[in-house]
C-alpha cells in the first residue's frame, strides 16, 4: 500500500513517541490502523530531508544519552531521526543495552556522505 510521505512521517511520529515511552520497537499499541513498523518507516525515511519537529528535542536527548549534546549542534531531519533510531534497535537486537562509542556522531555523518 502506498502511503503519502506527509502520512509517513506522521506515522513515524506516533511510532517514535510509543518508543520512548514503552521501549517498544514494534509499536503494537501504536493504534493508527497501519502495520508498519518502527523499524520499517526508519528504512522508509532514512534519506528524508524534512526538518523534524523541534518539541521532540527532550526525547532526543533521552535517546542520544551521552552524545545527546551532539543532537543540538545543527536543526535535524526524519532521516538523522531514523538513522538514530536504525543504531538503537540495531544494538537491542544484538542483545546490547545500547550502541557504543560516538554512535550518534556516525549516524548524523551517514547524512553528510549521502549529499
Amino acid at each position: 500500500m502506498q502511503y503519502e510521505m506527509l502520512n509517513l512521517r506522521r506515522f513515524f511520529r506516533n511510532r517514535f513517541e510509543y518508543y520512548v515511552d514503552h521501549g517498544d520497537a514494534a509499536c503494537a499499541g501504536v493504534l493508527d490502523g497501519v502495520f508498519l513498523t518502527l523499524r520499517d518507516l526508519c528504512e522508509i525515511l532514512a534519506n528524508d530531508d524534512e526538518p523534524f519537529p523541534r518539541n521532540y528535542d527532550r526525547d532526543m536527548r533521552k535517546l542520544c544519552r551521552h552524545e545527546y549534546l551532539i543532537w543540538f549542534r545543527a536543526a535535524r531531519n526524519y532521516g538523522d531521526v531514523a538513522r538514530i533510531l536504525s543504531r538503537l534497535l540495531a544494538a537491542e537486537d544484538a542483545g546490547a543495552r545500547g550502541p557504543s562509542g560516538l554512535w550518534v556522531t556516525d549516524a548524523l555523518r551517514q547524512n553528510a556522505r549521502r549529499r
